[in-house]
């Protein structure tokens, strides 16, 4: 089991949405998901990084915030995949999930960059771990985090 360190890095959070759903989002506005694996990327250089974000992911946020705060409300959370370092890799790793993806969501976790989306359909179980194991990480159980 591998520690999630508290300095910066970036991530990508992989979850399950087990039915079509439609979430509201402040200037997104409604979206409708379909059922599948979710990836989305992004990256932790606060205070706490790479252990304090995933935490508040596993845990659930007090408030909803950022827009994976509001999929994490209907999705369930399966694992994170990252890297702790000091260099901004969030927007590359975008694009590369992207070329794995069956789809993006537009706009989505993107607001503060010029990538079209920060969130992507992975599709089934299957692509999942075919996704996981292209980019030579595993997944990691985000149920061991405050561990």
């Amino acid at each position: 089991m591998k520690i999630i360190p508290s300095s910066g890095g970036t991530y990508i959070v992989l979850v399950e949405l087990a039915a079509p759903t439609t979430i509201t989002i402040g200037k997104l506005g409604d979206l409708s998901l379909i059922a599948g694996f979710y990836a989305y990327v992004g990256s932790a250089h606060g205070p706490g990084g790479l252990a304090a974000r995933l935490r508040r992911y596993d845990v659930g946020p007090q408030r909803l915030h950022w827009h994976i705060d509001y999929l994490l409300a209907k999705a369930d959370l399966t694992g994170a995949i990252f890297r702790a370092d000091a260099e901004r890799r969030e927007c590359s790793w975008a694009q590369w999930v992207a070329d794995q993806a069956q789809d993006r969501v537009p706009g989505f976790g993107s607001s503060d960059c010029r990538c079209a989306s920060h969130l992507f359909l992975i599709g089934g179980a299957e692509e999942m771990r075919e996704m996981t194991r292209a980019c030579g990480c595993q997944l990691k159980a985000l149920a061991t985090i405050g561990a």
